[in-house]
């Protein structure tokens, strides 16, 4: 039985039990009666919520159980008492009350979970954990996406959005319209939105906000939608979600200890990402392409362009130009294909934040688009994208860069400020890549900073001529500490810790 409406059964049995037994200190008939009214409307309400249990197994146990017949008992008694007056029937009202506890609560528990994501796009940093509460036969576990909105400073209004069809087909949306987390009350509710008000760019409808979930909820739980090399900015750590939520999943010790400050720090369990256990299982699928890119890799290296929010912000007309530059050397080379994945929410902040920029950016997009430059990929997923790559170039920080460190692919950061002179290249002294692949500090990927040095076509040349193997055995090295079950069993290990905790 649903633990959530388990406990309201309980919590209105007793209050009955409770009534019956002040009876007998009660000679007033008039109010006996309205006591006993009281009590068998409560009993009526607990009979008709268990006859509309949906669930077989528990339809099963409650026919076995005759428990709505002795609630039906329960409610003759209750007359012939207000007849008699007689003291030893509410000892059997009692009696039959305290046989019906006894039964429903020996029925096996059926625990409610709810995942509320709000971008399909960031789905893969709750996916490894559902699959293991959807799998198991004690929970009732539902994935229902809520809306958001986005900031326009253009039109300066919020703009309503919902992703509810853009997850995989395998995904089981439900309505949030058929969701009522009042009536639901779930036991264990995860998020991956941390902001609540706290964002100028988006924010998901209000009645999500963890104050509210806080209300109807048994335990709540946050997991980042990003990962990077082990730390909770400090950004996010005063954010009002951390301070509420009873569990909050990091990707490693070193993470957790960025929080010893906080009063939250003992909710927080450093037991990975499950945006980790996605990309590890796709990679030992040894996954294609998606359909929807429509292209043919073969003989060619695979390289994914990451364009960032931060990014954007930081360089404004300079990101621009050099991503240019870059649609300009993968259209001059035939050995590769380059896929463009700009952050989900970037053409929304540049709207939010920097709309004098909107137009530029969308004639940026029209050209890449327009001159097949490359895939552009508005898949879901990102994790895919990632699988099928050979190598990654883009922002100089990003939670993609992790994803690749985990499954060993090379990172070549891009400098947007650094433009090449036509005579520097023709002077300058090329390095080897041993020489600039790197990682700076501990809150630092492992790549290479593009340089004059050694620049964007410097790193192609040496991923199309397979000369970074020694880079790849140092970028293991250094991942080492990066997170914890890069087994890819995270979502498992989640799963297993919060059904004790529910379960006790």
């Amino acid at each position: 039985m649903i633990k959530a409406d388990l406990d309201s059964y309980n919590e209105l049995l007793k209050k009955v039990i409770k009534l019956c037994e002040n009876l007998q200190n009660i000679k007033d008939v008039n109010l006996i009666v309205q006591i006993l009214t009281t009590c068998q409307e409560t009993v009526i309400a607990v009979g008709e919520g268990l006859e509309k249990i949906e669930l077989e197994k528990d339809k099963k146990a409650i026919e076995k159980l005759s428990v709505v017949s002795n609630l039906e008992q329960f409610c003759e008694l209750a007359y012939e008492y207000t007849q008699s007056l007689d003291i030893h029937i509410l000892s059997q009202m009692t009696d039959v009350i305290s046989a019906v506890l006894k039964d429903i609560n020996s029925i096996p528990r059926t625990y409610r979970v709810a995942f509320l994501p709000y971008k399909a796009s960031m789905w893969d940093s709750l996916e490894s954990i559902w699959r293991e509460f959807a799998a198991d036969k004690d929970c009732e576990t539902s994935v229902v996406a809520i809306p958001y909105y986005e900031a326009d400073r253009i039109t300066n209004k919020w703009e309503y959005c919902y992703d509810g069809e853009l997850f995989e087909a395998d995904i089981p949306i439900v309505d949030f319209n058929d969701y009522d987390l009042k009536l639901k009350k779930p036991d264990l509710v995860f998020v991956h939105n941390p902001f609540d008000k706290f964002n100028t760019v988006t924010t998901v409808n209000p009645i999500y906000y963890s104050e509210e979930l806080k209300k109807y909820c048994g335990k709540l739980v946050y997991v980042p939608y990003y990962v990077n090399p082990g730390f909770i900015s400090a950004g996010y750590n005063k954010l009002p979600l951390l301070y509420r939520s009873d569990y909050i999943i990091v990707q490693s010790n070193m993470a957790k200890e960025t929080c010893k400050e906080f009063p939250y720090y003992d909710n927080v369990l450093a037991l990975g990402s499950p945006k980790f256990d996605k990309i590890i299982e796709l990679d030992k699928q040894n996954v294609s392409a998606p359909e929807e890119w429509n292209v043919n890799l073969k003989d060619k290296k695979c390289l994914l362009l990451n364009t960032t929010i931060e990014d954007f912000l930081e360089s404004d007309n300079y990101i621009i130009d050099k991503l240019y530059s870059v649609f300009k050397v993968a259209l001059s080379r035939n050995d590769i294909v380059i896929v463009w994945r700009p952050h989900p929410l970037l053409y929304a902040t540049i709207k939010a934040l920097r709309p004098e920029y909107a137009d530029k950016y969308k004639a940026l997009v029209d050209y890449y688009i327009n001159n097949n430059v490359g895939v552009y990929d508005k898949t879901a997923d990102i994790s895919r994208a990632v699988a099928v790559s050979d190598a990654y170039i883009g922002s100089y920080y990003s939670s993609v860069i992790a994803l690749y460190e985990v499954i060993n692919k090379p990172v070549f950061k891009i400098n947007n400020k650094l433009k090449y002179e036509d005579s520097m290249l023709k002077t300058r002294n090329k390095v080897k890549p041993e020489e600039v692949f790197m990682k700076l500090n501990n809150r630092d990927f492992y790549g290479c900073y593009e340089s004059e040095k050694y620049i964007l076509e410097d790193f192609i040349d040496d991923l199309v001529l397979n000369r970074l193997d020694v880079i790849k055995k140092k970028q293991m090295e250094e991942e080492v500490g990066l997170a914890a079950n890069l087994d890819g069993s995270c979502g498992r290990k989640v799963y297993e810790y919060l059904t004790n905790v529910i379960r006790q």
